[in-house]
């Protein structure tokens, strides 16, 4: 990718951020120039630590395919109090960025809502087949209870599933960006920057070792997007770092994707 940062890796999975089912948090978005971006990490570098999932393969990258219904009521929310995305996100690592990026298998589907700087998350990671027999309707009440035990997990499967069964939802969408994060606080901050952001056709769940790469790409997205999870009121050296710079609080990856599908289709 041309003009991507050599910064630190993510974890391959955000698991800092979504450690808690529906935590509420603040949720802080800025489009940068390299040289912003340099001089924020270099303001962050002392009150942070990288995360990193892989040493072997350092560099980590996000596929996010969103979902809509037929009458684009999660696209229509952008532009209401509470904005909501249903997405299945997966993750690829590579060691460098001339080889292709392999998926790692994890595999999650989201419901995120956000109404201005407050954000929450719904999140359930299970098998791709899984996933993909929540979305089509087929699983059932007694395999679901059998494959995720855990009190939290069937909460966050039976959300999901009377939101899939709402909205009858089909996928629409696929982003792909190089994510690189920074954790600071205890787990309080987590910084994300993610370069190179492209707009692509739905892709479906691969398996772990599949190429993640997807096909065609419709359009490009902001070389640099900062975003900045707090839990609580950001710290000093943080309002510092972040002073001059100006939010986009309106910024929107799925928006601007369907945006650009809907243009391509004309």
């Amino acid at each position: 990718m041309d003009g991507v940062l050599d910064l630190p890796a993510s974890n391959g999975t955000d698991a800092a951020a979504d450690r808690d089912l529906d935590a509420f948090e603040t949720e802080q978005r800025f489009l940068l120039t390299r040289a912003q971006t340099v001089a924020f990490l270099r303001a962050v570098s002392t009150h942070t630590v990288p995360e990193l999932h892989d040493c072997a393969r350092p560099l980590s990258f996000t596929r996010t395919t969103y979902l809509d219904s037929v009458d684009l009521a999660y696209l229509r929310s952008c532009a209401g109090r509470v904005a909501r995305r249903l997405r299945l996100r997966e993750y690829a690592l590579a060691s460098t960025l001339v080889e292709p990026p392999l998926l790692t298998g994890q595999c999650f589907l989201e419901l995120k809502q956000s109404a201005g700087a407050v954000r929450s998350k719904l999140r359930l990671e299970a098998p791709r087949y899984t996933l993909e027999r929540i979305l089509d309707g087929s699983i059932e009440a007694n395999e679901a209870i059998i494959s995720i035990a855990d009190a939290d997990r069937q909460a966050a499967l039976a959300a999901l599933r009377a939101e899939v069964a709402a909205r009858r939802p089909v996928p629409c969408l696929t982003t792909w960006y190089r994510r690189s994060s920074l954790s600071g606080e205890n787990g309080r901050v987590r910084i994300t920057l993610d370069q190179g952001l492209s707009f692509c056709e739905p892709q479906r769940l691969g398996d772990a070792g599949d190429d993640a790469t997807p096909g065609e790409v419709i359009a490009r997205g902001p070389g640099r997007i900062l975003e900045i999870k707090l839990h609580g009121e950001p710290p000093a050296w943080l309002a510092r770092a972040t002073a001059g710079l100006v939010a986009a609080p309106a910024f929107s990856k799925f928006q601007m994707g369907m945006v650009a599908l809907r243009r391509r289709a004309a």
